[in-house]
């Protein structure tokens, strides 16, 4: 049998622009390993958009930015755009599959259909990350309101699959979600890097991430004032940090970089072909699918005892981990490295394989599809002893 499913995101799961390039992953993953996919764009444009921006209006343009990420009438128009569009499908389908929890089918009621949601956050956990997340800038009030459509819609829901074990705890401890509810099946590489032919490792320790501040770019810093004392002819090169004159020396801002350019792709490739660890320091970080790729380039990763980070990196194995905002602990841990290249290349090697082992996008879609086989059969065998009975 080939299962049958809708997939509903906000934005086109078909390209890279939808959930940072993880939907069409997910999507084209599950395609391969025989699910039959529709896609759903839960997202508001034309006039729908503009009333529910001018609704969710703040003087403050981040505020307004997670007011109609959060907001109560976004999350309503978004699922009255979905409910219409399932209402005029052709065909039936096996299960529903929902990334995130910014829309709820069927207004958050139980469906005949097994409905599934795969997340790489909550509200709940999201609000932890005080001051970098979105959800740690609502009122108590907007936060309790966004929490209960949440909480109705993972009440709803048949299956809850995760992107890591933290996030887990959080719909069981947060939510009051049943355990056997809840499954971890991770993420993958969204864009891994290309080795490159006849690369030389050098002192150079890597960092990529657009919103750097979160990401941990102000700790590597003051930490790379350290580094640099110790290890005069280092480099740090910070890939989505906008380039300045300021920059100390050592340190090379290089903007964002795009792969969808040969001359992006090359610089890319060569940064982490080149570079001897790569570091993210991140203050927080739903998953941390930058860590899986420089892994799956052969190099050791340096991040935080935070979040999904230690199930991503083993610390002592495939990299390391330093507690968040500790300076001079990354600073040595970096220094060590630097110092280091055997070892490097040995937690190198180490990573790589666990990332092709355990993060690739066809390693997700088999553990999605073995779950959702067994939730489609359950499902079925249910409705047949109720016909019997």
């Amino acid at each position: 049998m080939t299962p049958k499913v809708a997939f509903i995101a906000e934005g086109d799961a078909n390209t890279a622009d939808c959930w940072s390039g993880s939907a069409e992953k997910f999507v084209t993953a599950l395609r391969c390993a025989g699910v039959s996919v529709d896609t759903y764009d839960a997202a508001l444009d034309s006039w729908p958009r503009a009333v529910a921006a001018m609704l969710s209006y703040h003087p403050t343009r981040l505020r307004w930015r997670q007011r109609y990420g959060l907001g109560a009438v976004p999350f309503l128009a978004r699922s009255m755009r979905v409910d219409r569009a399932l209402t005029a499908r052709t065909r039936d389908y096996d299960a529903v599959i929902q990334v995130g929890a910014t829309f709820a089918v069927g207004r958050g009621r139980r469906l005949d259909t097994p409905y599934i949601l795969y997340c790489d956050s909550n509200v709940a956990h999201s609000r932890r990350g005080a001051p970098y997340s979105a959800a740690s800038r609502l009122t108590e009030r907007e936060f309790r309101a966004a929490y209960r459509r949440e909480k109705a819609i993972y009440d709803a829901a048949d299956r809850i699959w995760t992107m890591s074990d933290a996030l887990a705890a959080s719909f069981r401890d947060d939510f009051e979600q049943p355990s056997d509810k809840v499954l971890t099946i991770y993420a993958g590489m969204n864009n891994p890097p290309d080795r490159v032919v006849g690369a030389k490792k050098k002192r150079r320790i890597l960092f990529v991430g657009k919103d750097h501040e979160r990401k941990g770019s102000q700790v590597l810093l003051q930490a790379f004032e350290r580094v640099r004392r110790a290890v005069p002819d280092c480099e740090l090169h910070l890939v989505g940090r906008d380039k300045s004159e300021s920059d100390p020396a050592g340190v090379v801002s290089h903007g964002v970089i795009s792969r969808d350019t040969a001359d992006g792709r090359a610089l890319l490739d060569e940064l982490f072909a080149t570079s001897a660890v790569f570091c993210m320091p991140s203050r927080y970080e739903p998953f941390g699918i930058a860590f899986v790729e420089a892994m799956s380039a052969g190099l050791p990763c340096v991040g935080t005892t935070k979040w999904a980070m230690p199930e991503i990196i083993e610390a002592g194995e495939t990299g390391w981990l330093v507690d968040d905002g500790a300076v001079e602990d990354l600073a040595r841990v970096l220094i060590n490295a630097l110092r280091n290249p055997v070892l490097c290349e040995r937690m190198g090697a180490r990573g790589r394989e666990r990332a092709f082992a355990r993060f690739t996008w066809d390693s997700v879609a088999a553990r999605a599809v073995s779950d959702l086989t067994s939730i489609i059969e359950t499902c079925v065998s249910s409705d047949e002893t109720h016909v019997t009975v």
